[in-house]
């Protein structure tokens, strides 16, 4: 067998096999965690943003609330679970601040998790009472 037709044979090995072992993503139910109650924003936006996916992804999104801990329950359970991306969390700022506030996270904040994208960005004011000396943050 001549060197091109080998090489020839083998890439057509290689594109069967892979091919082969490919999935079809998503063959199961999807659900996006919640580390805080249900009603919520975070919860509002979470099931905002399931009902779509499950219409583009022709799969069924849950959502699931998983309280307690400033969010690091449900972080930790998103964590443990499978990398097949059938878990994922939807959290706020406070993922990144947990390693600061707590000494013995079960899971690294960053190694433990593979950012998908930002769905949301919501500004933050500073209010007092109507009468308070101070008209500005200045």
């Amino acid at each position: 067998m001549s060197l091109k037709k080998f090489a020839a044979l083998a890439t057509f090995l290689l594109i069967s096999a892979v091919q082969s072992n490919a999935q079809n993503y998503p063959t199961k139910v999807i659900t996006i965690v919640v580390p805080f109650a249900a009603g919520g924003p975070t919860d509002t936006l979470a099931r905002l943003i399931g009902v779509p996916m499950s219409k583009t992804l022709k799969q069924q999104v849950i959502v699931e609330n998983v309280v307690g801990a400033g969010g690091t329950i449900a972080a930790n359970r998103v964590a443990k679970a499978s990398p097949d991306g059938y878990t994922l969390l939807l959290h706020h700022i406070g993922h990144s601040t947990a390693p600061a506030l707590y000494r013995n996270l079960p899971y690294d904040a960053i190694k433990d998790f593979e950012p998908i994208g930002l769905v949301n960005e919501v500004p933050m004011t500073l209010v007092a009472k109507k009468d308070f000396p101070p008209k500005d943050l200045k």
